[in-house]
């Protein structure tokens, strides 16, 4: 029926097509994450088995190896994370637990560190004049310094929030509180949401994976089936270029989580922190998200480093680790990996992070590197040849 169109309208009935195809993808993009992830992720693993079946395998041996392999790839990770995993859960399980442990060492770090807290307190904003320090209130007998725990200083915030909270800021804090508990409600069910989705997520990736790692070839002929023909090989080139530099990155983020991770666990061992295996490859494997996942196996990392240590050595002992940990990832193992793999100098690359992380945060920081590849191989395929050409002209004609 198209074919009878005239070429005008024929155009606008494909663009109409086209709008409802991308209407249609947006509405139920939440079952088509899977099908993406799968497709790149077949695309980083399709060399692999290309490459065994240049050495005589057959692609159907080839992708079930490559699966196997992942399996027990992921079985042994697994084992570790279940058996330091079991002995933290002791640890949290037993009468004298990880949550009772952290609270000693901060009631120890509250006393011996007492002069600088009333310090602090004595120096935040309120409205009605500070009690002496050290002065209990009437009826009340002052407790001495040795017995000085953490509720006192929870006791201590509590009169400062009630000397600055004045019944106007308490009438703005109510709206406020208000808005929060609506947006709580929000969140916790994006969040439930989230979780319902990752599971999925964790069935249908393997499956959609495995299935494409034999069509891929077959989808990439039909697409460029119908490209333009006049541009159909300098297109197919292009995406070929823009592939590569997809699964470099992403084979590249992977290697740079691993060593982060084990950098992470030998300087947490090297500190005699315990569980450092799992809190060095667990917060490398988190560092898929920058910050966040950096930030969780910090905090993570810092509670258990208080079963051995007091509150500010296990901060310094901890803090030192992934600080050492941060500058080899940001500008050694980013700039190396991730800049030689995807044809960036170091400079570009950091300056990229930089920009995407300035521009639009956190999801700047996970596409900004792939995202400059690609603006490079386009302006250098339809930019820079337009822009010499302009050049060429130019100077033919001061020559005149």
């Amino acid at each position: 029926m198209i074919d009878r169109l005239t070429p005008t309208w024929r155009r606008i009935a494909l663009a109409i097509f086209a709008l409802i195809v991308v209407w249609f993808c947006w509405t139920v993009r939440s079952v088509l994450n899977p099908l993406i992830l799968a497709y790149l992720l077949a695309f980083v693993l399709h060399p692999l088995v290309l490459s065994l079946e240049r050495r005589g395998w057959k692609r159907k041996r080839a992708v079930n190896f490559i699966f196997g392999a992942f399996a027990v790839l992921l079985m042994a990770s697994g084992s570790v994370a279940f058996f330091q995993g079991r002995g933290l859960a002791r640890e949290l399980a037993s009468e004298e637990g990880l949550g009772a442990k952290v609270t000693q060492r901060l009631d120890d770090a509250l006393v011996k560190y007492r002069p600088q807290i009333h310090w602090v307190l004595e120096h935040l904003p309120r409205d009605t004049p500070p009690k002496p320090t050290g002065e209990a209130p009437a009826g009340e007998e002052q407790k001495p310094v040795d017995e000085w725990r953490a509720e006192d200083l929870t006791k201590m915030f509590r009169e400062w929030w009630q000397s600055w909270l004045t019944p106007e800021r308490s009438e703005t804090a109510g709206r406020v509180a208000s808005s929060a508990l609506g947006a709580g409600y929000g969140v916790l069910k994006g969040v439930f949401g989230s979780v319902m989705e990752f599971f999925g997520l964790l069935v249908l990736l393997p499956i959609y994976t495995w299935f494409l790692l034999f069509e891929l070839e077959r989808i990439h002929t039909f697409v460029a089936r119908y490209l333009p023909r006049r541009d159909r090989e300098r297109i197919i080139r292009i995406g070929g270029q823009v592939g590569e530099v997809l699964a470099n990155f992403f084979r590249g983020r992977l290697l740079v989580c691993v060593i982060k991770g084990g950098i992470l666990a030998l300087g947490l061992w090297l500190a005699g922190v315990d569980f450092a295996l799992l809190l060095g490859l667990g917060t490398g494997f988190l560092s898929l998200v920058p910050f966040v996942g950096s930030l969780v196996g910090f905090v993570l990392a810092l509670m258990v480093g208080m079963l051995e240590f007091e509150a500010v050595t296990a901060l310094w002992h901890v803090g030192l680790v992934f600080f050492v940990a941060e500058m080899i990832e940001n500008y050694l193992l980013l700039p190396r990996i991730l800049g030689e793999s995807l044809g960036l100098h170091p400079i570009v690359v950091i300056f990229a992070l930089m920009a995407g992380a300035s521009s639009m945060g956190m999801f700047g920081l996970l596409i900004a590197l792939p995202l400059t590849a690609t603006i490079v191989i386009l302006c250098r395929e339809f930019l820079l040849p337009v822009l010499a050409e302009i050049a060429d002209k130019d100077g033919k004609r001061a020559a005149r």
